[in-house]
């Protein structure tokens, strides 16, 4: 949802969004208009499908093509846009781009920039607890902590669900510098605008790099057991980096990884910083 964000804002005409309570909160302050699927029982799924077809809709875009969504879409006498003949090697806000394209209703993407001069970095450490193997161990994220506080000198904001926050209250006093723990702390509104007015944000495979991306916010995506390409944060002030060493043909996994293994023991984010200079302050 959050990587969908810079095509639902060059929409020409302002969409009804299905989606979840959750994907509402993200977008419930940029939208106004939207149908919820409650839960993914199959009545709540057969009562949706119903409210979609009496809405009347002449097309639907459906971003997320998937079996559920096909399913909801399928008897809504619309005309349906969704991921067939589309490439799918490529971040997944391009997909989305190339699926409302077809519908006709697709302006121009913003890809304006400014340089935020804010005092503070994000790092978004954590994971679920079903992706445990998405954690870098404490010795990176302290690596990257002393690279941070070495160029910007900025304060360090660790994000994170409630489920992470005994994790990053662990990890922030190794870190070097100013350091605050918001894990937990945050509502999704909340997290959304921390990440709009960070000045860079470091972060595992997650919403939260998505979220930071598609704010403009330059982010740097640490990846181990996901694809970096379909996954890759949008906008050229991002980017992405991984252990080379791991992965020494450049090829990512075709399917994210739950094992645990050493996917980080190479990862350095002074490259990306470099990659990034040219939306990044120069001094603070």
């Amino acid at each position: 949802m959050a990587a969908s964000l810079p095509v639902l804002r060059a929409l020409k005409i302002k969409p009804v969004i299905i989606t979840t309570p959750l994907g509402r909160e993200l977008l419930k302050d940029e939208f106004s208009e939207f149908i919820l699927l409650q839960d993914k029982k199959p009545v709540t799924m057969i009562k949706l499908a119903v409210e979609i077809r009496r809405a009347g809709f002449s097309d639907i875009i459906d971003l997320q093509s998937n079996d559920r969504s096909k399913i909801l879409t399928f008897f809504s006498g619309s005309t349906v846009y969704g991921s067939k003949d589309i490439e799918m090697r490529q971040p997944a806000t391009n997909i989305f781009a190339d699926i409302a394209r077809k519908s006709g209703f697709l302006g121009q993407l913003d890809q304006s920039y400014k340089v935020c001069t804010s005092d503070y970095i994000v790092l978004n450490c954590g994971s679920s607890a079903k992706w445990l193997s998405k954690r870098l161990p404490d010795e990176k994220w302290i690596e990257i902590s002393q690279v941070l506080n070495q160029k910007f000198n900025a304060r360090i904001v660790l994000s994170g669900d409630r489920s992470e926050r005994e994790y990053l209250e662990r990890l922030a006093p190794k870190l070097a510098g100013t350091v605050d723990v918001v894990a937990g702390h945050t509502s999704i509104p909340e997290l959304k605008e921390l990440l709009q007015n960070a000045m860079l944000t470091v972060s595992t495979d997650s919403a939260a790099m998505h979220m930071s991306a598609v704010q403009k916010t330059p982010t740097i995506g640490i990846f181990g057991p996901t694809n970096w390409i379909r996954s890759a944060p949008w906008g050229d002030w991002s980017t992405v980096v991984y252990d080379e060493k791991f992965y020494p043909d450049g090829e990512p996994p075709q399917q994210s990884n739950p094992r645990i293994d050493r996917y980080f023991d190479g990862i350095t984010i002074v490259n990306a910083l470099e990659r990034l200079a040219p939306y990044l302050p120069s001094k603070l």
